[in-house]
């Protein structure tokens, strides 16, 4: 029940109406007594500032962010925490008191999914597909776990990190001593460009012992269905997308993040029950 005394919290992007983490963030208020709701807020770029002004009026607990927000969000704050200075990206605010504080928790939750789904190796070597921001977010959780190449298809335009050209002989390659291997493209976002995606990669080359990770959480991906074929261990982007949240839920609230009430809130509001 939404009272005077309910805090505000918000998820803000262009367009909004695809995020699930309103099913995910009122689900934690809920099981653990939160007084607080979560709302969607669309906000075209050239209205995000005066939206955070809003949401800082209203002393809101937080705002998550999401596409095309994230390096906008990063300039509003007066502090960014360590994750989201080294990525310059946000995707996590805080209201702290008079501060707005900016998080990365895309980083860190994503190690949180592959642990969770039981990946408890270390000092192994991982391969990113594309290096965009969730790449980034992705090498930056990855740091103190793993050596990570990053194949890119104009390596020569990725000012954060040193990539590898995106050749069939790199891929192969790299592929052959891959402990994990992360598609990090938006290419499961549209079947037809995943397939050609998929078809070109080289997944017999890969070691048994190597996970399979995308970073698509709304349907099952060809690439993680030939991978569990081929008897590779996978991870679907539904742990980052708990994760992440469950990390703006402790920032926001200070308490444990009830996981398994937000992981089953997700999946019902992917089966839309």
């Amino acid at each position: 029940m939404i009272t005077g005394a309910t805090r505000l919290s918000a998820v803000i992007g262009w367009p909004v109406a695809h995020s699930r983490s309103p099913h995910m963030l009122n689900a934690a208020f809920a099981v653990s007594g939160t007084d607080a709701v979560m709302v969607p807020i669309a906000a075209r770029p050239e209205r995000f500032a005066g939206v955070i002004s809003g949401l800082r009026a209203m002393s809101a607990i937080g705002a998550s962010v999401t596409v095309p927000h994230k390096l906008t969000a990063a300039a509003l704050c007066d502090q960014l925490a360590p994750a989201a200075r080294e990525t310059g990206a946000v995707n996590c605010l805080h209201f702290d008191g008079d501060r707005l504080v900016g998080h990365n928790t895309d980083a860190p939750g994503f190690v949180d999914g592959l642990i969770a789904a039981g990946f408890a190796r270390r000092d192994v070597r991982a391969v990113l597909l594309g290096a965009g921001g969730a790449a980034r977010a992705v090498a930056y959780g990855l740091r103190e776990h793993a050596t990570v190449e990053v194949l890119a298809r104009a390596p020569d335009r990725v000012l954060w990190t040193k990539a590898t050209p995106w050749t069939p002989d790199a891929v192969a390659a790299a592929f052959a001593h891959a402990d994990l291997v992360v598609d990090c493209t938006p290419a499961g976002l549209a079947e037809h460009d995943e397939r050609t995606l998929v078809d070109a990669l080289p997944l017999h080359a890969l070691p048994a012992s190597c996970w399979v990770a995308t970073l698509i959480y709304h349907r099952a991906t060809l690439l993680v269905e030939r991978a569990r074929e081929r008897g590779h261990s996978t991870v679907d982007g539904r742990a980052m997308l708990v994760h992440q949240g469950a990390r703006a839920f402790t920032i926001w609230t200070g308490a444990p993040a009830p996981i398994d009430a937000m992981a089953r809130a997700l999946d019902d509001a992917l089966r839309g029950t």
